[in-house]
């Protein structure tokens, strides 16, 4: 995996079909993976969903990555789905195409499902646009940084139909009036709505971005591998409980994290005011 020498975005670039759907680079222990097509708006296909699953996939395993970035190149973050795969075929049945269909769906949803569960914590770095299954990927990564340029929104209505399966973390991320509002109108949402709502969790000027979500990933690269990865897993277990089988399965894991290793250690560098020698992300 090859490391970058400097905190930058790659710079835009012609693109072909022989060109990588994804860019990635390592930071010392932050993986950066880059939508690369930013001439098409870096639209969620088949190829982008298989890309990002692999690479996921990958980066869960590797125990030099301690934190994942998502980002972009060109003015839109992604575009969502693309429109092109979900036409009708020539000479396809109706059966087919929704056959297929579901399947890019499925594998879009595995991809989502891969950044939640993923040990990692997952960081998106939004520049620009996202909309439909692109807002989706914002909503699905831990934390989202997002310049003031950029704007969200789930405009399926204004082609004749509705962001169901983006609104699925989409609506998990704000109050479900915010969610509706959204896809019942198709506006755009500004970046400073979106933090407001809680899409995002920060806003900053475009020039300020790399360097902040560096930072963000840095600091969070520096924590207890173990700890994240099971408390990441706990956190989005409980967060649909009902609210005493919430609190019942948060204590049980709580006990596990404070026998651990890795609390022992946190809490003597704690007393002996150093920092803390964390070890892997195994258990």
């Amino acid at each position: 995996m090859a490391q970058a020498s400097k905190t930058e975005l790659p710079q835009d670039q012609n693109e072909c079909d022989s060109a990588p759907q994804l860019l990635s680079r390592r930071e010392g222990t932050v993986l950066w993976l880059t939508l690369n097509r930013p001439n098409q708006r870096n639209p969620l296909s088949s190829d982008m969903i298989a890309a990002l699953t692999d690479a996921l996939t990958q980066a869960a395993d590797d125990p030099l990555v301690r934190v994942i970035v998502l980002s972009a190149l060109g003015p839109v973050f992604s575009a969502g789905h693309d429109l092109r795969e979900m036409r009708a075929r020539e000479g396809e049945d109706q059966a087919a195409r929704a056959a297929r269909i579901r399947d890019i769906l499925n594998a879009c949803a595995h991809m989502m499902l891969s950044i939640v569960h993923s040990p990692k914590a997952v960081i998106a770095c939004v520049q620009g646009t996202a909309s439909a299954a692109g807002c989706q990927l914002v909503s699905a990564c831990d934390m989202a940084i997002t310049s003031e340029a950029a704007k969200f929104c789930t405009p399926g209505v204004n082609i004749g139909t509705f962001c169901t399966t983006p609104l699925v973390g989409v609506g998990r991320s704000m109050h479900r009036k915010h969610a509706m509002e959204l896809a019942l109108t198709g506006d755009l949402l500004p970046a400073e709505d979106a933090l407001r709502i809680g899409l995002v969790n920060k806003v900053v000027p475009s020039a300020e971005l790399v360097d902040e979500v560096s930072a963000l990933a840095a600091k969070i690269a520096s924590k207890s591998a173990r700890a994240i990865r099971d408390g990441k897993e706990v956190f989005y277990r409980q967060i649909d409980m009902p609210l005493e089988q919430a609190f019942e399965f948060a204590t049980d894991a709580m006990v596990d994290q404070i026998m651990s290793g890795e609390s022992e250690e946190g809490c003597q560098a704690f007393l002996e005011k150093r920092t803390p020698q964390w070890g892997d992300a195994g258990p």
